[in-house]
């Protein structure tokens, strides 16, 4: 049964954020989300870029959330781009690695100890050492897009974060609606379960493609969802939390969300529910002036 793990890398440089990708794996899928694989037995390493950044901020979230391990690369003059990634991998608190030329560690230590997650950093530019992390089991498997195939049916692709068999039944979010997977293919070959941090495309049975077109989730059926959330927010003191209209990113999508402070909590609201699965939520605010961070902090649950 093949497992995996996710990598993203993250730059302010776009051509740098390829040129480590290309050194990592083989470019597999050209979209938005850049995929790139390397494949060592039933391990599978997924490497994932985005070129959009600084423009679409949450296109980099939502390929951050998906992963185990970030690379961040730290040029010799920094800029208030490179600020904002480090909030944002903060938020997500998630094992990170820096790569950088020649930025003295004294220096990188100064500009990173405010922020939690890189208290532990690891500074080593050698990219033959990245360590393999397999995913956790979450419950869930993200999904990114639905299409037919004829006589398959109705197919969906995104990544695993659980264990899937075949013609197990699983609840598609938002629809809240049970499916049967009819077959799992991985690297376009068919197989009968497929483990967490993997790339998958799963048919599913007697299932037409308009009935699941806004599909974001397939989850378990102990996993639990929500519209709302209330939580203790952990704010930066860079960032404008403005109450309203904001986003979370919960693995893989970015989800509008409406929020409310009371007497230090903070409860937010989606049209679309979301699934308990993190104790960590990144908030984001897209609509700040440019050169101000978009990233409010984090809700703890």
């Amino acid at each position: 049964m093949y497992q995996g793990g996710i990598t993203s890398i993250v730059s302010s440089d776009k051509n740098i954020t390829i040129s480590i990708a290309d050194k990592l794996g083989k470019l597999h899928e050209n979209s938005n989300i850049k995929i790139y694989y390397r494949k060592r037995g039933e391990y599978i390493r997924s490497i994932l870029i985005s070129t959009n950044y600084p423009e679409k901020i949450l296109d980099l979230a939502e390929l951050i959330s998906l992963s185990s391990l970030v690379i961040f690369h730290l040029p010799i003059e920094l800029s208030w781009m490179d600020g904002e990634l480090a909030m944002l991998i903060d938020a997500f608190n998630i094992h990170n690695k820096i790569i950088t030329s020649n930025l003295d560690i004294i220096k990188i230590k100064k500009i990173l100890e405010p922020l939690g997650s890189f208290r532990q950093f690891e500074l080593n530019n050698d990219l033959n050492k990245i360590q393999e992390f397999k995913e956790e089991d979450k419950g869930l498997v993200y999904i990114d897009r639905v299409f037919t195939v004829k006589g398959v049916g109705t197919v969906v692709t995104g990544f695993s974060f659980t264990n899937v068999e075949l013609h197990e039944k699983l609840i598609a979010l938002p629809y809240n609606r049970e499916v049967e997977i009819k077959s799992i293919q991985v690297l376009d070959e068919d197989q009968k379960s497929v483990g967490s941090g993997v790339r998958v495309g799963f048919a599913l049975k007697n299932v037409k493609e308009d009935e699941v077109k806004d599909i974001m989730y397939l989850i378990k059926h102990d996993v639990k969802f929500e519209k709302e959330i209330e939580g203790r927010l952990v704010k930066y003191p860079w960032s404008t939390l403005n109450q309203g209209q904001n986003h979370v990113i919960i693995k893989g999508h970015s989800i509008s969300v409406n929020i409310k402070l009371n007497e230090g909590k903070i409860k937010i609201t989606s049209q679309y529910p979301i699934p308990i699965i993190d104790s960590q939520i990144p908030l984001l605010n897209v609509n700040v002036k440019q050169g101000k961070p978009r990233i409010i902090g984090y809700i703890i649950l």
